[in-house]
């Protein structure tokens, strides 16, 4: 006997859809209406010409000149340069991390974070009740918020082309920036008025620095999520105790400091620091909060991003900032600083976070990987990445929050402590 598919059975919507075409295939017969209308003397008119409102077009108006022409990327552009320029931007990485951010901006990596404030950090407690709040803000902002919108694409390695559904919740963007401003309100609790007068808060701002590296024109255009700035300058680290002149930086043969940058012809030449005025009480730099999600960043070959690429766009962050802020106080012709300029970073995805410190010293990048000659480098503190919690969303139907660690607050608060 052979096997067959089961017969006399009809799929209903099938049966409807070919309904339907087959109904809209039938000619209308002639009733002979029309015919009997004209011999009595009644006229037929076309019902669309009764419904359908005329109306009567105003005054033709005549455009004086031209529209104005499509904006081309090419020659005749008004920031067109001969000479290409490398910029990178907030959606690059660098190919090699940190270790490729060492050699681009002549900086010298040190694993942990200067003595004064590990000391400040054993010492800092964070009060119960604080930290409870925190953790109901925790959920506040990732479970708890009433934003529902199409999250980011979820790729599976083992399977890069399925396209797994779309989930509706909160974007990643909304997540940090929620999380973000929680953690700020419990620090300014935590560190109280006196600190708080201090500070300033601005959101989005952009730093563009443009620098000389190797006979190669490089422009870093960044922005900072999160800009905290402070009546007075950190207080710069001892270079003398450091001496980050003594060690050599990393050696990228056969690749250049500038693989995977981008070029581009059409750039402004300019630095660009947010605060206008050098003056300002306020506009001393003192930390920067960065997002960091999946669709945020991307290597140009569609390879995953590590996270020693996430820390080195963080210090390239850092970098920008103080570099914009010498040549503001100096001059655009500025080498090594009369007094150093010290920025805290901190980066997160809302889950892991990373803590580090830079400090500029120079802004002379021609430094070979030998050290030799080079009277000053740069510093970059950093810390190892930590998780903020372990799970966090909903559980068998309930808000749960598993995993907190308090230590993340600890040391936020140290940063913003800071003077």
């Amino acid at each position: 006997m052979r096997l067959t598919s089961v017969v006399l059975r009809q799929h209903i919507g099938f049966h409807f859809k070919r309904h339907w075409i087959v109904q809209g295939k039938r000619v209308p017969s002639e009733t002979g209406a029309t015919a009997e209308l004209a011999a009595r003397g009644i006229p037929v008119v076309d019902p669309n010409a009764l419904i359908r409102e005329r109306r009567e077009l105003g005054p033709r108006v005549e455009v004086v000149g031209q529209l104005p022409p499509e904006v081309k990327f090419d020659e005749t552009h008004p920031l067109y340069k001969r000479e290409p320029c490398y910029v990178y931007g907030d959606r690059n990485v660098l190919l090699e991390g940190v270790r490729q951010a060492q050699v681009l901006v002549n900086t010298v990596v040190y694993d942990e974070l200067p003595l004064k404030v590990e000391e400040r950090l054993e010492k800092t407690k964070i009060p119960t009740a604080l930290d409870r709040s925190m953790q109901q803000s925790v959920l506040a902002a990732l479970v708890f918020d009433a934003e529902q919108v199409k999250t980011a694409v979820v790729k599976d390695p083992e399977r890069p082309a399925y396209k797994l559904p779309r989930n509706y919740g909160i974007s990643d963007e909304r997540r940090n920036r929620l999380l973000l401003s929680k953690l700020l309100i419990h620090c300014e609790r935590f560190t109280g008025p006196s600190v708080a007068s201090c500070r300033k808060i601005l959101s989005n701002v952009r730093f563009v620095v443009p620098l000389a590296k190797d006979l190669d024109r490089v422009q870093l255009s960044l922005k900072a999520d999160t800009f905290i700035t402070s009546a007075a300058a950190i207080t710069p680290y001892d270079s003398a105790v450091y001496r980050p002149q003594d060690q050599p930086l990393p050696d990228l043969f056969p690749l250049r400091e500038t693989v995977t940058i981008p070029t581009s012809n059409h750039y402004e030449w300019q630095t660009q620091y947010p605060i206008r005025r050098a003056d300002y009480r306020f506009a001393h730099p003192h930390t920067i909060l960065v997002h960091c999600s999946p669709a945020d960043v991307a290597n140009q070959f569609e390879t995953p991003v590590t996270d020693d690429q996430r820390e080195g766009r963080l210090m390239l962050k850092a970098f920008a900032v103080a570099a914009s802020r010498a040549r503001q106080l100096y001059g655009d012709s500025v080498k090594l600083l009369p007094r150093p300029i010290t920025v805290q970073a901190v980066q997160t995805d809302s889950k892991w976070f990373h803590f580090g410190i830079y400090q500029l010293n120079t802004l002379d990048l021609e430094a070979g990987s030998d050290g030799q000659n080079q009277p000053a480098r740069n510093l970059w503190f950093r810390k190892p990445r930590m998780d903020l919690y372990g799970e966090c969303g909903y559980l068998v139907g309930k808000p749960a929050l598993h995993e907190y660690n308090r230590d993340v607050l600890r040391h936020l608060a140290v940063f913003y402590g800071s003077s």
